[in-house]
């Protein structure tokens, strides 16, 4: 079962901080280290400074974090809501000429294994994320950030709630600072009555972790450690792990969530794309004359405007391709030929059983095919993951960049229905095989364990 709980939100004090805008910040994984100066220079109380702390004097940035919180809390500049609640989180953006939206419920989820209780992963995580995240948590005991999880609502019974809820004003209306194109509503759900039947609706559905990966597992990694620590107290002193207010409820066993429904038309996942950094210098020609085994190739031009027209036109037909960049100032456009599975056995290189669902995936065949068997003799060795085609290109057309190591790859993004299918067969992408778009702001309710609950 999903079990989700109402919290004691710790929020900016309006009344102190008169502009939101100017507090609130991208997700830390997505902050570029220019990005959070000006965030940072904002104002003395924007989010980042919590999310992406810096040393201060003595203190490692872990421990600045911690100092901060609490004076932040001391000085009233965050308040904890009275009563325990959930929100109402709206993120409002332009895309493709368009203003689209979509709705979320913020609320606290109980940390489980994968597939016990119905929360599932759709993609690998890495090591050094988790590290930094786990050292920040075991500092403040806070979740800064939600984890973002999608589900389904056919019926619209959770969505006919919150619309329902949305017709009273908002307490937070808010503009990114950060991007002009974004902004945000917010509001409280404090009826128990309407909670309760929340609960109860969202304790049947299956969730999956759209965004947030590290942040997951991190919480998982702390409440061992504190079930182990505490286990060892207890055997000296008699005591047991203190439980929070709420029905018994131990607040390191669940994390800050936002929960979003499938079925509103504006949720999309957008491509990530990649910057290889190989062991060896990468001969173009022979890798080249290598994948035409498999694809079609076509050199186009290297306009990201043209790019993105071959690569969406090809993803409409149904066909599996991605772009080939060796410098920035080239392309190659790839269309498989035939299935991935001949392609495998005519590489020699099949493994039964075999999914074909799960191996055509765009990033899947970058990964599992083209890197690690195609050119198998000259791995990589770095992996920069980005959002748009002009970044690719402009980090592989870098002055004093080495490109004959480098190669861009341009992807189409997977579709959502095909993430939740593989998901439900715990089958796992990649890392950074998704970036559901737009990512939701940071910095209107944090979750604090020791008032959270």
């Amino acid at each position: 079962m999903v079990n989700i709980l109402p919290f004691r939100g710790l929020r900016f004090n309006q009344l102190k901080i008169k502009d939101i805008s100017k507090v609130i910040a991208p997700p830390y994984d997505i902050i570029s280290p220019q990005q959070k100066q000006v965030l940072a220079q904002s104002d003395p109380f924007n989010i980042v400074n919590l999310t992406l702390p810096e040393g201060n004097g003595n203190r490692n940035k872990y421990e600045n974090a911690k100092h901060l919180l609490s004076e932040w809390i001391n000085s009233g500049i965050l308040e904890s809501d009275s009563s325990p609640c959930l929100y109402i989180f709206e993120e409002s953006f332009m895309e493709e000429g368009m203003q689209k939206s979509f709705t979320g419920l913020i609320g606290l989820l109980k940390v489980e294994e994968y597939g016990k209780g119905k929360v599932l992963r759709h993609e690998k995580t890495l090591a050094k994320p988790k590290e930094d995240r786990l050292s920040l948590l075991r500092a403040t005991r806070t979740n800064f950030e939600f984890i973002y999880t999608i589900y389904n609502d056919r019926e619209n019974k959770i969505g006919s709630i919150i619309e329902n809820r949305k017709k009273q004003s908002p307490i937070i209306e808010a503009d990114a600072n950060y991007d002009e194109s974004l902004s945000f509503k917010f509001w409280q759900i404090k009826d128990s009555d309407a909670i309760a039947n929340i609960a109860g609706l969202m304790d049947k559905k299956t969730l999956l972790i759209a965004d947030g990966h590290h942040r997951y597992e991190t919480s998982r990694l702390y409440r061992e450690e504190y079930l182990n620590d505490n286990q060892d107290i207890s055997k000296t002193n008699g005591s047991r792990p203190s439980a929070g207010s709420a029905g018994g409820n131990i607040p390191h066993d669940y994390i800050l969530s936002l929960f979003v429904s499938t079925n509103q038309k504006d949720i999309s996942i957008h491509p990530t794309h990649r910057v290889v950094k190989f062991k060896k210098q990468l001969n173009i020609d022979d890798f080249l004359e290598r994948l035409q085994k498999h694809f079609t190739l076509e050199k186009i031009g290297n306009k990201s405007s043209n790019i993105e027209h071959f690569m969406q036109d090809a993803s409409l037909q149904g066909k599996k391709c991605f772009c080939f960049c060796p410098d920035g100032s080239s392309c190659y456009f790839a269309v498989l030929k035939s299935s991935i599975e001949n392609a495998y056995r005519q590489a020699g290189a099949i493994e039964e059983p075999f999914d074909e669902e799960f191996e055509m995936l765009d990033v899947n065949i970058l990964h599992k095919f083209v890197l690690s068997v195609i050119i198998s003799d000259n791995p990589a060795e770095e992996i920069s993951f980005l959002h748009t085609i002009d970044e690719v290109l402009e980090m592989l057309g870098y002055e004093g960049q080495d490109s004959s190591y480098c190669a861009g790859f341009i992807l189409n993004a997977p579709e959502i229905s095909t993430v939740e299918n593989l998901s439900l067969r715990e089958k796992i992408m990649p890392q950074k095989s998704t970036y559901f778009y737009p990512k939701p702001c940071s910095g209107l309710v944090l979750y604090k364990f020791e008032t959270g609950i």
